[in-house]
């Protein structure tokens, strides 16, 4: 923690102070990742911080000091530091004083960070000349950036590591700061190429796809094996997703229009394409219009296509228009071994349709409803329960893990008689885990689940006995 506010005060040798604790501690030789979090004022036991109310004496030459005297405790007490995190976690103060005691420390990041790491985190930090060019900040293999705006610094930050850099996240970007990490900033013309690049992480990618903006016609991202991206997908010419079929191990992207047009007309999303790709996750796009969902099925038959060798699957958040021709047109790669439907709604016959025509899965993420069944009653007649059994009695399903992210159904007891009832007839599971999104309810969902089990149509069904039920995000 550091506290410009105690890094404002004079230390003595009798004070207790940052740099007196650190020695306390004696010699960290095992330690390789320390985090930085830039705060003013003291946490309260609510977790609100307490802050100066007035006036600080600003001592400059106590703040300079001061973090000389931390640096090299910590250096001395852990000298094989390699993972750097920094996050200004400080409150804004409109007192002229205290925010010259605060901008002066964090200003200070460079030095407390002190030896070159192979890997760094910034939250909230102002970027400075000294900080960029600084050799604490060059070649770094890894990079976390939050709210990335495509400034000059920040960009070239990235830019001077592009030849070490191996992963790369960026948070809160918009789709043209993104771009601009292609882009030499000295000479804009100039294609930044990221050769050891393996894993590229965006969240919340945002804006409006510009028709007009400049794209690769070669790949910046010649070695990419994982790409995650939330919102929008600023990297879609056709040079850079034509590269990533030979070497993409993992994505897990979200969709826009303008990305299933690319679905729809280029030869680039065809079955099989992807040679190297092992996860897939394609979702509709948390900016993009909802009431558009059904659109989310040809989307859903381009990604259970993408990879011969894919062995997870995630179709998450999705509606999805006539499970039972999706299942009869889509052949599922025979590799495959984990499918996520998590809030993509399945009546019990769709969800036995999907595991029936993928024998090879061993774990499944599934998300229930009854709208389809208009039921009555709170709960299922033991005639509707023995219909059930019937249908799928000796079914091909083999999976051995079911997850139940969440439910729609008319109770919580006709949601533990779907689990029932799928676990009863898939008899090759041998463990539930039901999400914790809200503790009493699944608390509830289990006790329905053991009262399910001494009905009649499950009391004489005694391997449900060894089945274990638990609550657990096991996704």
């Amino acid at each position: 923690m550091v506290n410009a506010e105690n890094f404002n005060a004079k230390w003595s040798p009798r004070m207790s102070n940052m740099a007196s604790i650190i020695r306390e501690l004696g010699l960290l030789r095992s330690v390789r990742s320390v985090t930085y979090y830039f705060t003013l004022g003291y946490p309260h036991i609510d977790g609100e911080y307490i802050v100066p109310d007035s006036d600080l004496v600003y001592h400059a030459d106590n703040i300079t000091n001061n973090i000389n005297t931390f640096v090299a405790a910590v250096r001395d007490a852990m000298p094989r530091i390699r993972n750097v995190r920094a996050y200004n976690y400080r409150p804004v103060i409109s007192i002229p004083s205290v925010e010259q005691v605060a901008t002066q420390v964090l200003e200070s990041v460079t030095k407390i960070i002190d030896r070159q790491p192979d890997h760094l985190s910034l939250a909230h930090i102002g970027f400075t000349d000294e900080l960029v060019a600084s050799p604490v900040t060059e070649s770094l293999q890894s990079i976390l950036l939050s709210d990335y705006q495509g400034r000059e610094l920040e960009t070239v930050l990235i830019q001077r590591n592009a030849s070490t850099l191996e992963k790369l996240h960026i948070e809160t970007a918009s789709l043209s700061a993104c771009l601009k990490l292609v882009w030499d900033y000295s000479q804009p013309s100039e294609l930044v190429v990221f050769t050891s690049l393996k894993h590229m992480i965006i969240k919340w990618a945002h804006g409006q796809r510009n028709p007009n903006e400049r794209h690769p016609t070669a790949t910046p991202f010649p070695r990419l094996e994982t790409l995650v991206c939330r919102g929008f997908l600023p990297f879609i010419a056709p040079a850079i997703l034509t590269d990533f079929q030979t070497h993409l191990r993992h994505l897990d992207v979200e969709a826009d229009q303008r990305l299933l047009d690319i679905y729809n007309q280029d030869e680039i999303f065809t079955k099989g394409s992807f040679k190297a790709l092992g996860y897939v996750s394609l979702r509709w796009g948390y900016y993009f219009n909802s009431n558009t969902g059904y659109t989310c099925t040809p989307l859903a038959y381009k990604s259970a296509g993408l990879s011969d060798c894919m062995h997870t699957l995630c179709l998450r958040d999705m509606r999805l228009k006539n499970i039972s021709l999706l299942v009869s047109e889509v052949q599922f790669p025979q590799t495959l071994r984990n499918l996520d439907m998590a809030n993509t709604m399945l009546s019990i016959d769709d969800a036995m349709a999907i595991l029936i025509m993928c024998p090879q899965v061993l774990k499944a993420n599934l998300s229930l409803t009854d709208v389809s069944l208009n039921l009555e009653a709170d709960t299922l007649t033991t005639e509707e329960i023995v219909k059930y059994q019937d249908r799928y009695r000796d079914n091909a399903a083999r999976i051995k893990y079911l997850g139940l992210k969440s439910w729609k159904c008319k109770s919580v007891q006709v949601a533990a008689e779907f689990a029932l009832l799928l676990v009863d007839v898939v008899p090759s599971i041998t463990r539930v885990c039901i999400a914790p999104n809200l503790l009493s309810t699944q608390v509830k969902l289990l006790e329905d689940i053991n009262a399910a089990r001494k009905r009649s149509a499950f009391a004489s069904h005694l391997r449900l006995d060894s089945v274990q039920f638990c609550i657990d995000d096991c996704w």
